[in-house]
């Protein structure tokens, strides 16, 4: 196990979609643009802007949505880089 914090700077595009599928200690920080975050069994909306944070220990599906071109950084203290980049896949979504 890797205890030291491991940090990837990722772009979600306008209308596009990380899946992080197992949130319980990452935290996202929105670095540019802004995104709005969502969690599984969590009623909450959650909308980043740049500069704001958000931290979660539950376990479960969080996904970050652009609302426009953006960049986030997320952080995975609890497992090695590896593991926490295999959870996360980036999605596109196309216009309805």
């Amino acid at each position: 196990m890797n205890a030291t914090p491991a940090t990837r700077h990722v772009p979600v595009a306008r209308r596009g979609l990380l899946n992080i599928a197992d949130a319980a200690g990452v935290q996202v920080r929105c670095e540019q643009g802004s995104v709005w975050l969502t969690l599984d069994n969590d009623p909450r909306d959650i909308v980043l802007e740049a500069g704001d944070a958000f931290h979660t220990d539950e376990h479960g599906l969080m996904l970050v949505y652009g609302l426009e071109n953006s960049t986030v950084s997320v952080r995975e203290p609890r497992r090695g880089l590896g593991q926490a980049l295999r959870a996360m896949t980036r999605l596109s979504l196309q216009p309805a």
